[in-house]
């Protein structure tokens, strides 16, 4: 086994990797929530006739942290369905620029979703505005809370993503950040 020195690069790209991973975990909790609050929901209803109360509420909330809490991660994952069509016929010199200011456009477009995210958590949060206006209601601010945040994650994904493509040699060619580098032969080609 051969040793090899980690860069500067490699261990920022596992830190940050590793806090959107972390972050991520809250999706998978927020998942299973959705899950256990379905089940027994049906289960109640068929068996008992009587369901959990706003449990259609509280699975539509639970939505907003699966998708917002791992979109960071999987976008820096290479984990969004990519289109590239018309990319893959320009030269790579071209693609890498237009990856970069698509990445750039994305940026700007999750911090200023971001920043009216948080205004409308402060807004939310000083009405005291609930999910129902009758029966069962929580909280919604804690939703948009965590929206607005997914969103500055998603933008920090983007500007990294930047990063990563200019000092990563390699970030043509990974499956995922946890995927070896495809060796290519003498000739050019994969092996």
């Amino acid at each position: 086994m051969e040793s090899k020195q980690t860069g500067w690069f490699e261990k920022a790209d596992h830190a940050i990797m590793k806090l959107f991973w972390v972050v991520s975990i809250v999706s998978g909790v927020c998942l299973l929530g959705i899950m256990v609050v379905a089940f027994v929901n049906v289960l109640g209803e068929k068996l008992l006739h009587n369901g959990i109360p706003g449990s259609t509420e509280i699975i539509t909330y639970l939505h907003v942290p699966v998708v917002f809490m791992a979109a960071a991660y999987v976008t820096l994952d290479n984990g969004h369905t990519k289109i590239d069509l018309l990319a893959n016929h320009l030269p790579k010199g071209v693609q890498k620029v237009l990856t970069t200011i698509g990445n750039i456009v994305a940026i700007a477009i999750c911090g200023f979703v971001s920043y009216n995210g948080f205004l409308r958590t402060g807004e939310l949060i000083a009405r005291h505005t609930k999910s129902s206006t009758s029966g069962f209601g929580f909280p919604v601010w804690p939703f948009a809370a965590l929206f607005s945040v997914g969103m500055i994650l998603l933008a920090v994904s983007f500007a990294w993503a930047i990063v990563r493509q200019y000092a990563d040699p390699n970030y043509e060619k990974k499956e995922g950040p946890g995927a070896p580098p495809v060796s290519e032969d003498e000739n050019g080609g994969a092996q």
